[in-house]
């Protein structure tokens, strides 16, 4: 149910004529920020943000490859339609991508985690992908890294 709610609010703010996605970008990303900027962490609770910020952005694209079909197959959209929808989408992507730069940098400065964590978080997560490490179980590998 939260998950449709997001869906028809993102629908509404991308098909809306007015600024109101960029009001609901700023509000979300400004508070996302706030809430996580200026607390202590470590490296195991950077690496459960960083993948918290990876689902949110495989689900932010899930969502708008839905609302476009949604669009498409709704009504008739031009092929101007059609490149004005990418431009939206392209600004959605790039207002979470430089929040979540911001928040990750701030918290690397302030918490003295280096970046090389980053390089170590993407062999834990490839290792989950592929499977190595996780030899002695029988499971799809993907569950290892959706249960981080």
């Amino acid at each position: 149910l939260f998950l449709f709610v997001h869906v028809a609010t993102l629908s509404v703010a991308v098909n809306s004529a007015d600024n109101a996605l960029l009001t609901l970008l700023i509000s979300g990303n400004f508070a996302e920020i706030k809430s996580t900027v200026f607390k202590k962490y470590n490296k195991q609770n950077l690496f459960k943000i960083t993948t918290s910020d990876i689902c949110e952005r495989f689900k932010l694209g899930l969502f708008l490859l839905l609302i476009l079909f949604l669009n498409r197959f709704q009504g008739e959209m031009t092929s101007s339609m059609v490149n004005d929808y990418y431009s939206m989408c392209g600004i959605v992507f790039a207002a979470e991508l430089v929040s979540d730069w911001i928040k990750h940098s701030f918290i690397t400065k302030f918490n003295f985690i280096k970046s090389t964590a980053y390089f170590d978080y993407a062999l834990v997560l490839s290792g989950d992908v592929t499977g190595i490490g996780h030899e002695g179980l029988s499971l799809d590998y993907t569950h290892a890294a959706v249960k981080r």
